[in-house]
């Protein structure tokens, strides 16, 4: 599974014929739609769930579309036709004009509000919070944090980020700053399988019960020029006069790595670099991320480069479905191992997905989803865990320890 970036589907959704209103772009549109699900199990509830997704999917695709076509030819004939199409719409003010059964199929009709160019689309009003722990970042040349004492980098910097997502929407951090991915920083994070996984975030994850595991490399705390006098008050006298001092500038470089912590598929990753002037003393014991390290001006680019990282990481993770491990099952109830911490609340309904590992040609393991094409209501809710009722028995779904709820 390889996270789920974006909003993608398959062109076999199906849509409903009505049009939205033309207005100009960036503004809210007004939209009809429709959508329809076959019952399954005579679940009638799974199947009112399913349609009323798809007539927001089409509601999104009405007003924010691009189709991606990809046609293979070998000798003549077309071998492959792979059509997919990408909405960056969000959908909001929902209001079902009707709905119903006819025969096998269940058919919702809504009206809803649609913004253009969002920074993805949410299928489904998900306002659940997001499980992420953040662990070690391992130094790659751990002799330059000696000026300034930084070498507590390692642990300070995941600490910094798990104290401002704490302050995200959406977002729900954990320190595991203890814990460390890669035992070779330059090789980082190579350690994935051909199918761009990292067994070891999957082990993080399920002992530390999260979704998703922040990891990284910090590649760079260099001083240009480390023999570099300290700037004085007069330097700017003496440039007057032609002598200049050489800068005493020192970078900050370090990678940053999301992954999903059910499947080990890398959602993200980027390098973050930055500079600034380093004026302390050499033998000065600023610490990293303490108040004096910010009063300095490497300290302040640093701030600034750790606070655009902590908003690409909501805007990465934002995007994707929430999921949580089913720990229990018993006749038609589940147990989910989240609870009121992640936003769940009775009359909430979650998807439900089995799990099952595979191996590649390369013996590599990897884990797939199938879809039950039902869905669980939440029934109860404690502080960390929830207790959610099926239509049906789950020994007819074989359900197991380990399977997956989820919403988009």
């Amino acid at each position: 599974m390889q996270g789920f970036i974006g909003f993608f589907l398959v062109f076999a959704l199906v849509f409903g014929a009505a049009s939205a209103e033309q207005m100009p772009a960036g503004n809210v549109v007004l939209v009809d739609a429709e959508g329809q699900a076959e019952i399954e199990y005579d679940d009638i509830n799974s199947a009112r769930i399913r349609a009323l997704r798809k007539a927001i999917e089409s509601a999104s695709m009405q007003v924010s579309a691009q189709v991606h076509s990809t046609q293979v030819m070998e000798d003549g004939n077309l071998t492959v036709d792979y059509l997919r199409v990408n909405s960056a719409a969000q959908v909001r003010d929902i209001q079902i004009m009707s709905e119903g059964r006819d025969g096998n199929l269940y058919t919702v009709a809504i009206t809803a509000r649609v913004s253009p160019d969002q920074v993805c689309a949410n299928v489904m009003a998900n306002h659940y919070r997001k499980s992420v722990a953040v662990t070690g970042f391992a130094m790659e040349h751990p002799q330059q944090a000696s000026m300034g004492h930084l070498g507590s980098v390692d642990r300070g910097l995941p600490a910094y980020l798990v104290n401002g997502l704490n302050g995200v929407a959406g977002m729900r951090a954990l320190n595991a700053n203890t814990m460390t991915l890669y035992p070779n920083t330059r090789t980082a994070p190579t350690q994935l399988s051909p199918r761009m996984t990292l067994t070891s975030a999957v082990d993080a994850a399920q002992s530390l019960g999260v979704q998703f595991v922040i990891s990284g490399v910090i590649r760079d705390l260099a001083m240009e020029n480390p023999d570099a006098p300290r700037e004085r008050s007069w330097d700017g006298l003496l440039a007057r006069v032609g002598i200049e001092k050489a800068p005493r500038t020192r970078h900050f470089v370090f990678d940053l790595f999301v992954h999903d912590g059910h499947s080990g598929a890398l959602v993200f990753q980027s390098r973050y670099s930055t500079h600034g002037d380093w004026n302390e003393a050499r033998n000065a014991r600023v610490g990293f991320a303490t108040g004096k390290f910010f009063t300095t001006d490497y300290g302040q680019h640093v701030r600034t480069l750790l606070d655009q990282a902590m908003s690409d990481i909501q805007q990465a993770i934002q995007c994707q479905p929430f999921m949580a491990t089913i720990t229990q099952v018993n006749g038609t109830r589940i147990f989910v191992d989240t609870g009121a911490s992640s936003g769940l609340r009775p009359g909430d309904f979650l998807s439900v997905y089995r799990t099952s590992q595979n191996f590649d040609r390369q013996g590599d393991s990897f884990w797939q989803l199938s879809d039950t094409r039902l869905v669980a209501e939440v029934k109860q809710v404690q502080p960390h865990f929830a207790i959610a009722e099926l239509s049906i028995g789950t020994e007819r779904l074989n359900l197991q320890m380990d399977d997956l709820v989820m919403a988009w």
